[in-house]
């Protein structure tokens, strides 16, 4: 309610009359939000805003037609966070929004809002090029970060084979028995399942051409060649590899890893080293093992149905050799890095937050599996090449 001068010095000499009072009671009500709407000859649509705007008050709705919207204000008496986000509301799709006259606190919470979404009132959603070309680009910079921790990761072997790495030999020693010592029950577990499965499928086809001594054969080669190396290789995927993830990603959070580098101390030297050894050390060990609890998986199998137990071992024996021993062998040796470093990488570039370090553990299992796969693939062309 605007008063006159008249008035004004009226109610100033008379503070008791009835007049005073319902004047100052009107002014202590608020007034509910208003959005009045004027559209020029241009075509610009004006909308004055006006009274409290509180997220107690009802808030006004409104319909207009029109790409181009100036908002202005007049006798404002409050407003909190419900006005910014009226506003984004109602003209987050209008192509051009005039904020210049609205209070300085209130345009930067509207822009604030804006920032808040993915893309802003006046962009359009992306193309499926830019997508690729979004993807491609976070594509390039994964596999430079994956090419720099590599060569830091070979730096840090070379030092400490010469004698000069910085190594926490603490974590070297722990790691040695939960990637080693601690993984014999699961790794005999599955090995003799695996091995079992293996001959009882090879029984039955081979039953139907009378050759079920040859089931030995088939598990003994398959388990020493390929399934020994592989499963133990998935499994340290699976154990290992999210557990490196998991405490290097913690690290990250608990900034540990920043105090190493205050000190001038590489932490992919000082924390990856110790376990990629670790790892790379036990698990041939382990796929020796599993292999060999396989191939006692199969002749369960074998002895129960048309074999005894001397002739399944001779048979076994005679189809092992030392080259199929030596394949088993390397693809466990570059198994076991592969899932060593996969851990390790993923936990040194893990966002800060609890939700990075539960992805790094995702996903360091899924690139080590991956990986082990390929390099399987790999390795089964080249034994093919060199009939080895």
């Amino acid at each position: 309610m605007r008063l006159s001068l008249r008035d004004n010095a009226f109610l100033l000499e008379n503070p008791t009359s009835p007049k005073y009072l319902a004047i100052r009671m009107s002014q202590t009500q608020p007034v509910p939000p208003r959005a009045i709407i004027e559209v020029d000859s241009h075509g610009t649509v004006h909308i004055t805003l006006s009274g409290e705007w509180k997220i107690s008050n009802p808030l006004p709705s409104i319909s207009f037609k029109g790409d181009k919207v100036k908002l202005r204000v007049e006798d404002l008496d409050g407003f909190d966070s419900s006005l910014p986000a009226w506003i984004h509301h109602h003209f987050q799709n209008v192509r051009q929004l005039d904020l210049e006259s609205l209070p300085p606190r209130l345009k930067s919470l509207v822009n604030l809002a804006e920032k808040s979404t993915t893309w802003d009132s006046g962009s359009r959603p992306p193309t499926f090029v830019e997508k690729f070309g979004i993807w491609g680009i976070d594509s390039f910079l994964s596999w430079q970060r994956a090419m720099d921790h590599i060569g830091q990761t070979a730096v840090g072997l070379w030092r400490t084979l010469l004698g000069r790495g910085r190594v926490n030999w603490n974590d070297f020693t722990l790691q040695l028995q939960s990637s080693g010592v601690d993984a014999l029950p699961i790794v005999a577990l599955l090995g003799f399942l695996t091995g079992l499965i293996m001959a009882y499928v090879g029984l039955i086809q081979l039953r139907q051409v009378g050759a079920t001594i040859y089931v030995a054969n088939l598990v003994a080669l398959a388990m020493t060649r390929e399934m020994g190396a592989l499963m133990t290789g998935v499994i340290t995927c699976g154990r290992t590899s999210t557990a490196f993830a998991s405490q290097l990603g913690s690290m990250n959070v608990s900034q540990e890893t920043d105090a190493l580098r205050a000190l001038g101390i590489n932490p992919v030297e000082y924390l990856a080293v110790p376990r990629i050894l670790a790892v790379t050390l036990m698990v041939p060990l382990l796929s020796i093992f599993a292999a060999f609890i396989g191939i006692f998986g199969g002749m369960v199998v074998a002895c129960a149905g048309d074999l005894s137990v001397n002739q399944y071992l001779t048979q076994a024996i005679k189809a092992i050799s030392f080259k199929s021993f030596l394949v088993g062998f390397y693809k466990s040796i570059a198994f076991a890095f592969i899932a060593a470093w996969a851990g390790c990488y993923r936990g040194y570039v893990a966002q800060r937050s609890a939700l990075g370090v539960g992805d790094a553990a995702t996903t360091a299992a899924v690139l080590g599996i991956t990986l082990i796969v390929i390099a399987d693939a790999l390795f089964a062309v080249i034994f093919n090449l060199y009939n080895f």
